[in-house]
């Protein structure tokens, strides 16, 4: 996102002391999530899209048969920004879009969520990807791994 080495350095730090309390609700149709770190807490709870939104359409291709449900959602930075989520592979991963954000220059949030295979059930993986509105800027990635307490 453009920032300094001294100032990555830094955040590494405050990543360490991140945590992600997640619930399901209706099914899974809401994921809450709330996520801590030093800097606050941010939460949130995606709705995800499903039967009866897919609208099936035969002369469209294998995953453009439907639309998504889009609500409306704050960032972290308290941004209002389009919300978009799904679940994906017979409801093991949660993908969502957090869309037409304008701090960092303007871009899209996607994530991808799921328990990491072997682990029992024990680590929820978070794949998170900036998808900067300027095609000149290369997407960022950070993948996040989190311990359950127990």
């Amino acid at each position: 996102l453009g920032f300094s080495g001294i100032t990555r350095r830094v955040a590494c730090g405050l990543i360490a002391r991140t945590t992600e309390a997640t619930k399901q609700s209706d099914n899974g149709r809401q994921l809450y999530l709330k996520g801590t770190n030093p800097k606050g807490a941010w939460e949130r709870t995606l709705t995800s899209s499903g039967f009866p939104e897919f609208e099936t359409q035969p002369e469209k291709k294998e995953g453009e048969d439907y639309s998504h449900v889009k609500t409306s959602i704050k960032t972290a930075d308290s941004e209002d920004v389009d919300s978009e989520a799904w679940w994906e592979d017979r409801g093991t991963k949660h993908r969502s879009w957090l869309r037409g954000g304008k701090k960092y220059g303007g871009g899209d949030f996607e994530s991808l969520r799921y328990v990491e295979e072997g682990s029992d059930g024990k680590v929820l993986v978070c794949e998170s990807f900036f998808h900067p509105s300027d095609s000149s800027k290369k997407k960022a990635v950070v993948n996040w791994r989190f311990q359950r307490d127990e």
